[in-house]
């Protein structure tokens, strides 16, 4: 879904390196642990990559969140300060709850966390995201949405359906590097995704991202404004709809030297649909 997002950048596309998992592990019957700069080197590698402009595709209706994972929309926020939690909470979740309602037809939307990325990280946790990844894994959905239900004292029902989505939002100016890359579903064999371990809060959490395929097809929003929100996908098992929307931050080399820092603010929310 678009709500009057305008092409403000005619760039075609850009080459790139992002790092990906290293195809050592498909297959393997351990997986990857990954928590720190050192422990992310060791698993992963550099390769290149095409990032094509999604607003195009986007505008003319050829990718949207069901087919390709990812969507962008507007949101006018009234929060002031993204680095404060209170007011993030009180007043940025539920623009987004509403944000999600209207987007994916939701009935009852939750938000389960967010994290802030600038160019100041005070850890690798809210550093920008620099291996190709997925937020979690699908073998967790049920249980995953049960404990945030429980969480808000809320009954799962039989005929529930629980999809799992990110917003990413820019903050305080455009962004003019390290902007966000994702693959488009449709270009995503399943059987290229893989797990592995996040360990970066001090304990291991099964999530999951996919090894290099050269088939892979990249987008990212060029010179993305304040008030535009990028929806990308993390958990659906529905048939006929994306189920993964793998994601990583780049270097884009053809930002200025003198380029804005990156400042973004991610929230990670459950989407209920009642099936009646």
């Amino acid at each position: 879904m678009i709500d009057n997002v305008l092409m403000e950048d005619k760039k075609e596309a850009v080459a790139a390196k992002v790092r990906y998992i290293d195809a050592e592990w498909k297959g393997r019957q351990d997986s990857p642990r990954i928590g720190s700069r050192e422990s992310r080197r060791a698993a992963t590698s550099f390769q290149d990559v095409t990032i094509y402009n999604a607003r195009p595709r986007l505008i003319e209706g050829t990718a949207d969140l069901d087919s390709s994972g990812f969507t962008l929309t507007k949101n006018d926020t009234s929060v002031k300060n993204f680095r404060e939690d209170v007011e993030v909470a009180v007043a940025y979740y539920p623009e987004m709850q509403e944000l999600i309602r209207r987007v994916t037809g939701a009935e009852r939307v939750f938000v389960s966390n967010h994290l802030v990325r600038t160019e100041q990280p005070t850890s690798f946790n809210d550093g920008y995201a620099r291996f190709v990844h997925c937020d979690y894994n699908l073998r967790r959905l049920r249980e995953m949405s049960e404990d945030l239900l429980d969480k808000n004292e809320i009954t799962p029902q039989e005929k529930w359906v629980y999809v799992w989505y990110n917003t990413w939002q820019p903050f305080d100016n455009v962004v003019e590097n390290n902007p966000l890359a994702f693959i488009d579903w449709k270009s995503l064999p399943i059987d290229d995704v893989i797990d592995y371990y996040y360990t970066g809060y001090g304990s291991a959490n099964l999530v999951a991202a996919p090894v290099y395929n050269p088939a892979h097809k990249f987008f990212y929003v060029p010179r993305m404004a304040t008030d535009e929100v990028l929806v990308i996908k993390q958990l659906d098992s529905r048939p006929g709809h994306s189920a993964y929307c793998p994601h990583t931050s780049f270097d884009d080399p053809t930002a200025e030297l003198d380029s804005l820092p990156r400042r973004s603010i991610e929230t990670r929310l459950l989407g209920v649909f009642e099936g009646n």
